[in-house]
Formats: structure tokens, sequence, C-alpha cells
């Protein structure tokens, strides 16, 4: 994989590599044997990164599990709160900075609409980096109970 050509971070470079890897060759593999019939298979080892949909995808399906057991008997708002394009380069210099402001921000704003309304709020927010064609485009996806 030629990352080269993009500017990615070193984090942003192996992530996409260990992905790319997941369950090839590259990363070696073991051979399973059926204890019944004796049939070999292949099976390649998986890259264990937290971002990779292949191999780490039961992870996101039992964090749902868990939140679903938090819900409370109301109906829920799914609301997005996007970073300026402007400064998507300052979230690759600082993400930390970057990333902590706009949880902030969210929770900020939705605080204020819950004050004036009377009521306290709560929120679970996930932030996304990139976009549906893997540009940069950070983003929270909020899950607000209404």
């Amino acid at each position: 994989m030629n990352l080269s050509a993009r500017n990615f971070t070193a984090h942003q470079e192996k992530t996409l590599r260990a992905l790319s890897y997941c369950r090839t060759s590259a990363l070696g593999g073991h051979i399973d044997a059926c204890d019944e019939c004796g049939n070999l298979s292949i099976s390649y080892n998986s890259c264990r990164n937290r971002h990779c949909p292949q191999c780490q995808g039961h992870k996101k399906e039992e964090w749902i599990r868990k939140r679903e057991a938090d819900l409370l008997p109301c109906s829920y708002y799914h609301l997005v709160f996007t970073l300026p394009e402007e400064l998507n380069g300052l979230s690759i210099a600082n993400p930390t900075l970057v990333y902590k402001t706009l949880f902030e921000a969210a929770w900020a704003t939705l605080n204020q609409f819950g004050n004036t309304e009377g009521i306290q709020l709560g929120m679970i927010a996930v932030l996304h980096t990139w976009g549906q064609n893997l540009s940069l485009h950070p983003h929270l996806h909020c899950i607000v109970p209404g």
C-alpha cells in the first residue's frame, strides 16, 4: 500500500496499513482442523486494530447492546455537530485540543437549550474523523433523549 502520496500522520498510516493487512498472509496465519472430519483450513490472522471493521465488528455490536440496556423509555434524537472545514488542518496538527473542544462545544450548545427550557439534557456522543469517502471530516454523532 503506497501511502506516501497522501498527507497522513504516522498514526493514520499505521492504522491504514494494519487494516489493509487484516486477515491476509501479510500477518501470518494458522491451520484449523475439524475434530470430527479432519478437514483442514487456513485462517489468516487479524490485525486487532480498534478501527478495523473486519475483525473488530463484534466489539461495535457489543457496545451497541450495552448502550441499549441504558436507554430511557422515551424518544431519541440524532444530532450531528461538524467541525468547520477551515479547522480540518488544525485537527491533524492538534487532535486532542480540537476534538476535546468539539465535544465541549456540542455539550455546551445542548446544555444551553436545556437550560432555556428548564430541563437537564443528556447525550451519548461518538467522534467520527472521516466522511463516507474517507476524506477528513471531523464530526460528532450525538444521541439525545427527548
